[in-house]
């Protein structure tokens, strides 16, 4: 399988890497618990009623797979803007997520993400940003200078009173691909457990509580690998972390990343196995009951390497109605998309085309689908 993936995407070295721990893992054992490994898991029958979702959606580019960014066509904000409208609910709510803001920008990239933050907020949106770790190489490693960082970006963008959300970090679990996860710095699961409570020290001293935090979490790099990663952060987390940890922010790209093919489940059921195995067996590794709520903080299919349009709008239909259904049994609350616009027309990177538009900002069908899952499944409340 792992062979006929790659040859198909034709990846780069860096997204070899990633996929290839994966494709090893042994899928003989669906129905199985999994074990001390968390390799399978049937999803529960429904034992609470459905809750509401609170929506959002990316509306910046896609990181590239690996060292450095890929090719992105030019953003016209005027058409953005316009499909963000047309996407939002006329009586609900709409998240912007923006994504993206490294420790390696300094000031610069805390003063931009405020900009945008503001922009995205004069126009009616609630907003929730990244911090992500991403050090230069003088401050890889560096605790201090990192809570330093999350302290001042946290001061910076809570002052604006459209921010619902912070996550610390973003994909730790995954050791590799420089521009798109923290976990191929040194010492970033230590990020983790220092950034959240420096981000919720800071949240209290303005009076900003109701801005939730949490941490993201990539499905999947290996089975072992990730259960590790949950059982450090178990291991280093003290009742301050605990207590400012609010959610854990799941990224699942069935069909893309994993699994690979979707050969004998739909994207749906392929999510409600992710979500049950960070709910019931990840989880738990590292401490984190049931008050700890889930969060989809990316979710896409992509339409380029061999994926069509139909099935794009198809898999994202599946995967909102089954979400959906087991949100309050899994406690889920929150769901956002992974991205609005293409980076480029059919790029080779399989992020650059996971948006419900195309490059120019045309839709694809996705994005009706995405469009009446808000009104019909989203929340009323910010």
């Amino acid at each position: 399988m792992f062979a006929t993936y790659t040859v198909a995407l034709g990846m780069s070295a860096a997204m070899l890497a990633f996929a290839a721990p994966a494709a090893a893992t042994p899928l003989a054992l669906a129905g199985g618990s999994g074990g001390d490994e968390c390799l399978t898991a049937e999803p529960p029958v429904a034992s609470a009623p459905a809750k509401p979702l609170r929506f959002g959606i990316t509306p910046q580019l896609a990181g590239t797979v690996g060292e450095g960014q890929g090719e992105v066509v030019p953003v016209d904000p005027r058409k953005r803007s316009a499909a963000l409208g047309a996407l939002s609910p006329p009586r609900g709510t709409m998240v912007i997520r923006l994504n993206r803001l490294f420790m390696s920008d300094g000031r610069d990239g805390i003063r931009r993400f405020v900009r945008r933050a503001r922009m995205y907020a004069r126009d009616g949106y609630s907003v929730e940003s990244q911090i992500r770790y991403h050090p230069r190489p003088s401050q890889e490693g560096d605790m201090d200078k990192w809570a330093r960082f999350v302290e001042r970006a946290t001061r910076s963008l809570a002052q604006n009173p459209a921010l619902v959300a912070l996550t610390v970090t973003n994909e730790v679990n995954l050791p590799i691909s420089e521009n798109t996860s923290d976990g191929a710095y040194r010492r970033a699961i230590r990020a983790i457990v220092r950034g959240v409570p420096a981000a919720e020290r800071v949240l209290g001293e303005l009076g900003r509580r109701d801005v939730q935090l949490g941490f993201s979490y990539a499905y999947r790099y290996t089975p072992e690998e990730d259960a590790d990663f949950f059982r450090r952060i178990g291991e280093l987390a003290g009742k301050r972390f605990r207590r400012a940890l609010d959610h854990v922010g799941l990224q699942v790209y069935p069909g893309l990343v994993w699994p690979p093919v979707l050969a004998t489940q739909t994207a749906g059921e392929a999510t409600l196995e992710a979500l049950t195995l960070l709910r019931r067996c990840y989880m738990p590794k590292a401490g984190l009951g049931r008050r700890f709520g889930i969060w989809i903080t990316e979710n896409g299919s992509a339409t380029n390497l061999g994926h069509t349009e139909e099935r794009q709008a198809r898999e994202l239909s599946q995967t909102i109605r089954a979400v959906h259904r087991l949100s309050g049994t899994l406690g889920v609350s929150d769901y956002r998309y992974f991205n609005l616009r293409d980076n480029e027309p059919n790029g080779g990177d399989i992020f650059d085309n996971v948006g419900l538009l195309r490059a120019d900002y045309s839709r694809k069908p996705a994005f009706e689908v995405f469009r009446r899952a808000v009104r019909r499944f989203g929340s009323r409340a910010r």
